[in-house]
């Protein structure tokens, strides 16, 4: 049983082989495989596309130049216009010191014309503790 395998197996490989070499010009029909109906195996010819030129590849650095442009410009307007409206010669008001005393109080250390004032700020309103005035 073991020699009609062996024999069987080498011969569908012979077949294979023979199924998959290539004709040689002017071959039979039945030495190449291949019918006399069917036309030579031609390359493949695949679709060429047109060479991409430098001015197309610019398109996403163009985009993303004029978003940093946008950006640059909107953090100049902010800087310079959304400081809030100030009058001419008034005094700054300065917080030092925050301190939460509660969930629903806190301690704040502010400096406003020299002076430092602590106020206390709940749920009823703002309190001043303690008004001094600097050296």
């Amino acid at each position: 049983m073991q020699p009609l395998l062996a024999l069987a197996l080498g011969l569908a490989v012979l077949s294979a082989a023979a199924v998959g070499a290539p004709c040689v010009q002017g071959a039979s029909a039945p030495a190449c495989g291949a019918s006399a109906s069917e036309p030579v195996h031609a390359p493949l010819r695949f679709r060429k596309e047109p060479a991409v030129g430098a001015v197309a590849l610019l398109g996403p650095y163009e985009i993303l130049g004029g978003l940093a442009l946008i950006g640059a410009a909107a953090c100049w307007w902010r800087q310079r216009y959304m400081k809030g409206p100030r009058a001419a010669g008034a005094e700054e008001l300065r917080l030092l010191a925050k301190r939460r005393l509660s969930a629903k109080s806190s301690l704040y250390v502010i400096e406003h014309g020299g002076r430092e004032i602590m106020l206390a700020e709940s749920e009823r309103g703002i309190t001043v503790i303690r008004d001094d005035s600097k050296p």
